[in-house]
């Protein structure tokens, strides 16, 4: 039971080995949960988790822009060992616009090129659901 709750298998099972709140709990409200229903869409919630993303990264457009913010050297590294382990053509540029955003001070307009590549992976999640 503890292990649904301490390390659930749709938090931990990214092929670096690094689990989501290693990462999001150095990030913002709104880019986190984007981060985290990222992370988990493909063992929990599919599409759905998809679309929430894209909420909270909507979300993220209408708060004031966030200043940048320091990375301790550990996160640093768990960050860039999950980015070399992402083989996903549109979650690797997302997860580095994401950590961009929040951690170096890009501009809002990376949060939107995330939105438009998460809405061609809903589209391969719906397609893959009306396949089966």
């Amino acid at each position: 039971m503890t292990e649904k709750v301490n390390h659930p298998i749709h938090y931990n099972t990214h092929s670096s080995g690094v689990e989501a709140i290693e990462i999001i709990e150095h990030m913002n409200f709104c880019l986190g949960n984007a981060f985290k229903y990222l992370f988990r869409y493909r063992l929990k919630g599919g599409h759905e988790d998809i679309n929430k993303a894209i909420w909270y990264l909507e979300r993220q457009l209408i708060n004031p822009e966030i200043p940048p913010s320091n990375i301790p050297k550990e996160v640093q590294t768990k960050i860039d060992l999950f980015l070399s382990s992402e083989k996903n053509k549109y979650l690797k540029p997302v997860y580095e616009n994401i950590i961009s955003y929040q951690f170096h001070g890009f501009h809002p307009k990376s949060i939107w090129e995330s939105i438009e590549l998460l809405h061609h992976l809903e589209d391969e999640a719906k397609a893959a659901i009306n396949q089966e």
